[in-house]
């Protein structure tokens, strides 16, 4: 559920992960506090999905993890020890095991303690989200991207991808606080009312709960400023079916891809 404007925010997640492979930006030290509470998140069974996934790995797959687990525990720095999981972290995500690699990726952020780090942990727990079938799989993603993207927040409290993220980590799996996230994502439009992906992700909301007029409105403005929109015209394309606008749908058909 809530999958079309995601695609647009795991797309730069993806880009940025492929730029990190070859960078490392360094930010100030996150507390001591902060520390204790990774290292609790941590007891949350790294170990066991590791175990779990490894006896579906091929035979080329497990000599190619143990070759990266073997340059792992060889590296001499934390810069080197940071490199090499970036590896491994890309190794299960190719896999598509996003809470292995999301823990990796959490390891170099604690390493690197930048934006971007903890920004690319936060969005790859949240491929597990949107992909784990069990549900203890997805708790322990959602667990993951919410401690992720809250430090990158702590770093940038401006950059508005990072509370619409930590927004989607709730309303994608919802708990004790089933309207926690929407009510995130309604809070920011007040500071953020020109930010598109927002605007994309509550249109979405809008015709999932049968707010047709709302979402409608709202996509509207997404297309006076970005007539070419993938996900804003393929929302369009959705309301107008459900409205029985057929004829009208066309339009947005042609920028719907």
């Amino acid at each position: 559920m809530f999958n079309t404007p995601l695609r647009l925010a795991f797309l730069c997640a993806g880009l940025l992960l492929i730029v990190y492979f070859g960078f490392n930006t360094v930010s100030p030290d996150i507390n001591q506090a902060t520390k204790t509470r990774m290292k609790s998140l941590e007891i949350t069974g790294l170990e066991n999905l590791e175990e779990e996934y490894y006896s579906k790995l091929t035979p080329t797959q497990k000599a190619e993890l143990a070759q990266l687990n073997k340059e792992l525990k060889m590296a001499g720095s934390e810069s080197d020890k940071s490199t090499k999981m970036k590896s491994i972290s890309g190794f299960w995500f190719k896999l598509g095991h996003y809470s292995i690699a999301g823990s990796y990726a959490r390891k170099v952020a604690e390493i690197d303690k930048s934006e971007d780090a903890w920004q690319i942990a936060g969005t790859t727990f949240l491929y597990g989200l949107e992909n784990e079938s069990d549900l203890k799989h997805k708790k322990f993603c959602q667990q993951g991207a919410v401690y992720c993207l809250e430090q990158a927040i702590s770093l940038n409290t401006s950059e508005p991808s990072h509370q619409l993220n930590l927004a989607m980590a709730y309303v994608k799996l919802p708990g004790e606080e089933p309207m926690k996230g929407i009510k995130m994502m309604l809070g920011m439009e007040s500071k953020y009312p020109d930010y598109l992906p927002l605007q994309i992700q509550l249109a979405e909301l809008g015709i999932q709960t049968g707010q047709f007029e709302k979402a409608q409105n709202r996509l509207e403005k997404v297309l006076l400023k970005d007539p070419e929109n993938v996900d804003a015209n393929c929302l369009m394309v959705r309301l107008m079916e459900k409205t029985n606008q057929a004829e009208a749908a066309k339009k947005y058909q042609l920028h719907c891809k």
